[in-house]
């Protein structure tokens, strides 16, 4: 077995960049199917939001 010259040495190989399982590009983000669901998400959101406020405000006496 012959030793290799030192410009030939094995290099480890670049890094995979950095992303997640469903970050994969403009085409799935930005799927219809994608923005249906963020806006059912904001939508629920939003109706917690004021569910819940309207139940603390007719349920605390002082606030009426």
């Amino acid at each position: 077995m012959a030793a290799q010259e030192p410009d030939q040495e094995r290099r480890p190989a670049p890094a995979r960049p950095l992303v997640g399982y469903r970050d994969v590009g403009e085409d799935v983000r930005h799927s219809r199917r994608a923005q249906n669901r963020a806006w059912v998400i904001l939508a629920c959101l939003m109706a917690l939001y004021v569910g819940w406020t309207l139940t603390v405000y007719f349920l605390e006496p002082g606030l009426r």
